[in-house]
């Protein structure tokens, strides 16, 4: 099926959340605190993050504030993170909407897109318009930090992110593979039509999900001159991870691109 973000495969919310549970959230909720507290010279209060999923980072962050919002284009996913919310007694908000042109009253110390979410953003004017709709939700002094995939898939000189793996929780198991050697690229738009397989065993019940997206794959000075002419953010640090130990390098060890933005 062609479908444009994937939007069966994260249908399955749940099988969803056991294939990136390999993603170490409360280390990560403390790399953001981290970096909020070096750049803004206080503590971080309010967070929104965009293609928030089953909402991971907002709820480890909803522990120590009251003011978290989870912001997806899944309704599986809005319905199942407030699930979520309700299991574990903590409280955020969730919101089924568009990143491209949110808008909200509401203020934020930071925001995030993580996971490389931001290859859905298939044009310079989504990225430009996200962009500044993200700027809008911040406070002054806010932040905004992406995770994205590394330069190096621009260019195939490397691959940077698993691309087959397996997972288990509770009895269930699931088995992703993310990309296949049949996906198109476009390299003039810089898209690949990029297909993803999941199989799950759940309680006697198995399946397969098959679905196939157009994404895209940012390199540093391309993403340094969009987030110029959005005319709202400066990037004043890069990571090759989720780690502020990481340095953005062509090191085997950087395999993302995680630019900080702060609001202009």
């Amino acid at each position: 099926m062609n479908s444009k973000f994937h939007e069966s495969f994260y249908s399955y919310a749940k099988y969803y959340d056991i294939a990136f549970g390999f993603k170490d959230v409360p280390r990560e909720y403390l790399f953001l605190k981290e970096i909020f507290l070096k750049h803004s010279g206080r503590a971080l209060q309010s967070f929104i993050e965009f293609g928030a999923g089953p909402a991971s980072h907002c709820l480890e962050m909803a522990k120590a504030m009251r003011n978290v919002l989870a912001i997806d284009l899944s309704e599986e996913m809005v319905d199942y993170a407030l699930k979520k919310a309700l299991e574990s007694d903590l409280s955020i908000q969730v919101e089924c909407a568009n990143m491209v042109s949110y808008q909200t009253n509401e203020r934020f110390d930071m925001a995030t897109l993580l996971m490389d979410s931001s290859a859905y953003l298939l044009t310079n004017d989504q990225m430009i318009q996200h962009l500044r709709s993200v700027a809008n939700t911040l406070n002054a002094d806010g932040l905004y930090i992406l995770e994205m995939s590394h330069p190096k898939s621009v260019f195939d000189l490397s691959r940077t992110t698993l691309s087959e793996w397996e997972m288990e929780r509770d009895s269930v198991k699931v088995k992703v593979q993310w990309g296949g050697e049949g996906d198109s690229f476009d390299p003039i738009a810089q898209l690949t039509e990029v297909s993803v397989r999941l199989e799950y065993e759940d309680q006697g019940k198995s399946g397969v999900i098959e679905d196939k997206s157009l994404q895209r794959c940012f390199s540093a000075t391309e993403f340094d001159a969009l987030v110029k002419a959005s005319g709202v953010f400066q990037i004043v640090e890069y990571f090759g991870g989720m780690d502020s130990n990481l340095p953005f390098n062509n090191d085997k060890q950087s395999w993302r691109m995680v630019p900080v933005l702060k609001k202009l």
